[in-house]
């Protein structure tokens, strides 16, 4: 009734003005407060108006994407970049000793993820509610199951169209996954634990998580997909393939921004660890079986 009257009050004086010889200005009238009033969708019933739109019956309201300090995102890129640059060199160097397999696996996950790990949590206490799993996302739902390998697939497809793109420009590229010949088999082992396991959901925790979360602070939502993407495929430069690193990031790019845009539209990062996982997985049995060194000869 309130915004009815209130329409009418702008028709009278619309109506007052055509007949006034000196134009006069007038201020907005003023919109009813938030509350619940008569449907102007259903007869009989009532839905609430926010003060400025109605809410309209059955239509979901999605909250707000949580964001961190940049601060936090700084932080935890800093964390983690030099920690993984430099335990490649520690493990390889460390793989002649032999020793049990378990040891390999603790060194590589305390070393290159322990330290961005550490920093996220102290992002939650510092910055956010120190409820780690809720200032990060890491909420799951049964339905996550079904939603990780839809996931999957668009980094899939978004893999493809940057080796279209690396193919046609002829940008250099060289492959993350070494191959396994002559590799002592503990590190092997390891680094398959590592990414399949380790590397999903830490990854996913630094970069998706609290990243991410830190860029949208201070920028859109399409930047902050970018920034962080780009970020995460500059993780994995590795000095020893030269330019082979260019192609690699831009491929391991378009991944970080699928696997971003997942975290934001869900507004948790499990569908995305779990497509993270699917995919290390899969290239790893490819590395492994020898299928991925054929088809690049």
């Amino acid at each position: 009734g309130a915004v009815i009257a209130a329409s009418l009050r702008v028709g009278l004086i619309g109506a007052d003005r055509r007949y006034s010889a000196t134009p006069m200005a007038f201020p907005p009238p003023p919109l009813p407060p938030a509350g619940w009033y008569p449907s102007p969708f259903a007869p009989g019933s009532s839905t609430y108006w926010d003060g400025r739109q109605w809410m309209v019956p059955g239509a979901p309201q999605r909250d707000a994407h949580p964001t961190l300090p940049l601060a936090a995102a700084i932080g935890a890129i800093v964390a983690v970049v030099v920690p993984l640059i430099s335990v490649r060199f520690l493990t390889r160097a460390l793989a002649e000793f032999e020793w049990p397999i378990p040891v390999y696996v603790a060194i590589s996950a305390i070393i290159g993820y322990g330290p961005a790990l550490v920093w996220c949590a102290y992002a939650s206490r510092r910055w956010g509610t120190a409820r780690f799993t809720h200032d990060i996302g890491l909420r799951a739902r049964w339905s996550d199951l079904g939603w990780g390998p839809v996931v999957y697939l668009c980094c899939l497809v978004a893999q493809v169209m940057a080796g279209i793109l690396i193919t046609l420009t002829r940008i250099p590229v060289e492959s993350n996954l070494e191959s396994t010949e002559g590799v002592e088999r503990s590190y092997v082992i390891s680094v398959l634990i590592l990414a399949v396991v380790a590397a999903p959901i830490a990854e996913e925790i630094i970069f998706r998580g609290v990243v991410m979360r830190g860029l949208l602070s201070v920028m859109g939502v399409v930047p902050a997909v970018a920034l962080q993407a780009v970020i995460f495929g500059a993780m994995h430069v590795d000095p020893v393939r030269g330019v082979g690193n260019v192609g690699l990031v831009i491929v391991l790019s378009s991944v970080g921004a699928v696997l971003g845009g997942a975290a934001y539209l869900f507004r948790r990062i499990v569908p995305s660890m779990i497509a993270h996982a699917i995919l290390n997985s899969i290239a790893l049995a490819l590395a492994l079986s020898g299928v991925l060194d054929r088809l690049q000869t």
